[in-house]
């Protein structure tokens, strides 16, 4: 096999420089960690490596109130969990940063990276389709933008045009009334893995009624699956604990088609659906009283 030439670009014009030369044949790399896989595994071997953690925009970190949150791919896990605004107002992203999946390393865990595999995206990618996050994809020819929950659907990892790789994530302003929580567990049977639900709730100006949820499991398909079902359930209910549960079977349901209403990974998505939306209510109540 030919020797990879490594480079390590310090900004996003002098990346493209690169891309543009290799003609395709290259791997944008951060931290170490693919942030992009082009093709299945074992049939590429790029002839061109590079290196991105220099690049300034992968590693900004900023939050204001118009724009929301803008997380870059090569930021550690661990300076996403020590932020305070992802604790004061996304603390659902909180939940799924400070969750160790199986195998993994939290001190050297990226945002892009933990996208960019299917065993920690079952961790991540449940809130960030929750909160309607985006992510900013660079490449040869420029710049694009994608909605995290079509960058993930259909594939077990995330994949780009050649040479394309995500530069950051973009999180809206919240609503009023609005938060979210987020729940994973490993599976007793399947211990390598992680089974994740992230809930976001809005509720209407007396926090009884929800007016709007969305419902999102990882780690039960190759892809994040929205539980449409149950969001659909719970638009206009006056959230209870019955409602809480119902919405909970409902999201089980939809994870899980052809099983059930019984057995141990039905019971763990129903309970953890349940255990979400509940911690969701309470941090949009206690908000709102705050």
């Amino acid at each position: 096999m030919a020797d990879v030439e490594r480079f390590s670009p310090e900004s996003l014009d002098e990346a493209a420089a690169l891309l543009l030369g290799a003609g395709g044949d290259a791997r944008p790399l951060a931290e170490g960690t693919d942030l992009i896989v082009e093709g299945a595994e074992g049939q590429h071997h790029p002839h061109m490596v590079l290196d991105l953690k220099r690049i300034p925009e992968l590693n900004r970190l900023e939050y204001d109130e118009r724009n929301g949150l803008r997380i870059g791919a090569a930021v550690p896990l661990r300076t996403i969990l020590e932020f305070p605004p992802v604790h004061g107002l996304y603390p659902i992203l909180a939940d799924a940063c400070g969750l160790v999946g199986p195998g993994e390393r939290p001190e050297a865990a990226t945002l892009g990276g933990s996208l960019a595999h299917a065993d920690s995206a079952a961790e991540m990618a449940p809130p960030l389709v929750c909160l309607r996050a985006s992510a900013a994809i660079f490449g040869p020819y420029g710049w694009s933008e994608m909605a995290v929950e079509a960058l993930l659907a259909g594939a077990e990892k995330v994949v780009l045009q050649p040479g394309e790789f995500v530069v950051d994530l973009r999180i809206p302003a919240l609503l009023p009334r609005s938060n979210g929580a987020f729940q994973g567990a490993v599976p007793p049977e399947q211990p390598s893995t992680v089974v994740g639900v992230g809930a976001f709730l809005v509720l209407e100006h007396g926090l009884a009624t929800c007016c709007g949820a969305r419902l999102t499991l990882g780690g039960v398909a190759p892809s994040p699956v929205r539980a449409l079902e149950a969001e659909r359930f719970l638009s206009g209910k006056e959230l209870n604990e019955a409602v809480l549960q119902e919405a909970g079977e409902l999201a089980a349901r939809c994870a899980l088609p052809g099983a059930g209403p019984t057995g141990e990974r039905f019971d763990l998505v129903r309970g953890l659906a349940r255990r979400a939306m509940a911690e969701a209510l309470e941090r949009v109540r206690a908000g709102a009283r705050s």
